[in-house]
């Protein structure tokens, strides 16, 4: 009973590194350290390494301790979920600002590339 207990306590732990990472992630995409996103992505990793792990130690008749362990999680999954939710979209909308500059820069075929004519500049826009 003692090993689940410390995997229960574990995953409380883990729970709370990745719920002090998402607060600490920026709303603004480009104010991020490069590097935590990642750093969230493998909290989640050894997360599920640690779900994994208190599957196969069986899932039935907790103790009250374990119960109390339970319940904590619960409250801070239930805190997690709006910072997770909020990641996702700033994330989601950076990756659409990407696809934007990228769609936008691609709209200039080789400008510079071009031999010049007399030192003037030919825009050409496809």
């Amino acid at each position: 009973m003692d090993t689940r207990t410390d995997e229960l306590t574990d995953f409380l732990t883990k729970t709370q590194d990745i719920y002090a990472q998402a607060q600490s992630i920026d709303s603004d995409m480009d104010k991020n350290e490069a590097g935590q996103l990642e750093r969230l992505q493998d909290l989640f990793d050894s997360r599920q390494e640690t779900i994994e792990a208190l599957s196969a130690a069986g899932t039935d008749d907790w103790s009250d301790d374990e119960k109390a362990i339970i319940d904590d999680i619960q409250q801070l999954q239930i805190q997690l979920q709006p910072l997770l939710k909020r990641v996702h979209e700033q994330f989601t909308v950076q990756m659409a600002r990407l696809g934007q500059a990228r769609k936008v820069s691609g709209q200039y075929a080789g400008a510079y590339r071009q031999p010049t004519s007399g030192g003037s500049f030919i825009d050409q826009r496809k």
